[in-house]
């Protein structure tokens, strides 16, 4: 049976951008799988780095490292966030973040543990005043790996500040006779700050096809994944005839349009309200909308048969949306549209398939 709606991911550009951003940094890769990697599916992605040369995995939460281990995944893994139960952690054979002094103390002695030193983005880790000890009590109690950071912002003015700050942390570490690696460099730190890569640089944004924000690409990336829908109904409707709820939308003209199986509960035309709230934002983005309404830009509400250009008319519904085919003679109830989404909010319950 022909699905509807399906997500295709190519496993070699994944491979391929992988073996790029090593070759680039040259130094060893900890490939970020988080939030099933990327919405592209945790084990399949996390085998394939793992097979491809990456030294390291890195996830967010405790739960999605024991599904790798569950799943036979046997790649050294990081968890990013200190886990709730650190002999849990342990006991599934993973390094993890020690951000605070007062963790310190419920580490078991087999912890390998990587301490996080916030040098701006606010979020978890000592202060750098605190490096130097927070190191040497850790590598007294268990196994001090590493010592990390984030950035910020890497490709702006806050990057090369954070990155001076972590540098005279690590010296401090050094000079204090304490052995262990240092991490720094993110997707946009790895191209934007090449003094960041350090010992290994621990990327996504970059392994899935995508470009940093502010930071230029110098080699080439492979697109890894495309979400696609089949036309489910292919109408023509009367010249002022509605679509869709509330009747917000009325053919200007005779027009033939198209149902695909998607909708909003699927990540379709679902932007995350993630930003901080600020008058500057909401005028922008008001802005934008006003534009559209009346006609000076492009709606970015659309999806595309082959290159071509069909725009969403009505709201779109939970699993349902109507798309104008003007101009578009040849698509018939069968067709394959693109459905163009963030990634990470299209639905896992969707079927990936691996080529």
């Amino acid at each position: 049976m022909d699905p509807t709606t399906w997500v295709e991911v190519s496993l070699g550009a994944l491979e391929g951008n992988l073996r790029a951003a090593r070759e680039h940094a040259g130094v060893p890769v900890c490939a970020v799988v988080k939030a099933n990697a990327y919405g592209h599916g945790l084990v399949p992605v996390a085998e394939t780095f793992a097979r491809a040369g990456a030294a390291m995995l890195a996830v967010t939460r405790i739960e999605e490292a024991r599904t790798l281990r569950d799943s036979g995944v046997d790649a050294p893994l990081l968890l990013l966030t200190p886990p709730p139960d650190p002999a849990a952690a342990v006991k599934l054979g993973c390094a993890f973040a020690v951000c605070a002094v007062e963790e310190i103390e419920r580490l078991p002695r087999n912890a390998r543990a990587h301490l996080k030193v916030d040098t701006g983005m606010g979020r978890f880790g000592v202060r750098p005043e605190e490096a130097v000890e927070a190191a040497r009590r850790i590598a007294e109690h268990a196994t001090l790996e590493a010592v990390w950071t984030h950035f910020a912002g890497a490709a702006g003015p806050d990057g090369p500040r954070q990155l001076a700050r972590f540098v005279a942390v690590r010296e401090a570490v050094r000079d204090a006779s304490i052995k262990c690696l240092f991490h720094a460099a993110n997707s946009a730190a790895m191209l934007a700050l090449p003094g960041a890569r350090l010992d290994l640089v621990r990327i996504g944004t970059l392994l899935y096809g995508q470009n940093p924000p502010g930071a230029h690409v110098p080699f080439p990336l492979r697109d890894t994944f495309g979400w696609l829908a089949r036309a489910v109904s292919v109408r023509r409707l009367p010249a002022g005839a509605a679509v869709g709820y509330g009747g917000e939308w009325r053919a200007p003209r005779p027009t033939r349009v198209a149902t695909l199986p998607v909708g909003y509960a699927d990540g379709f035309g679902v932007e995350p309200l993630a930003r901080t709230e600020t008058l500057r934002g909401a005028l922008r983005l008001g802005g934008r909308a006003a534009a559209v309404a009346l006609g000076r830009r492009e709606s970015g509400r659309a999806v595309f048969f082959g290159s071509r250009r069909a725009p969403v008319v009505g709201r779109i519904a939970m699993q349902a949306v109507t798309v104008s085919l003007e101009g578009l003679d040849e698509v018939a109830v069968g067709a394959v549209a693109r459905i163009p989404a963030r990634r990470l909010l299209v639905s896992a319950s969707i079927e990936r398939v691996y080529s």
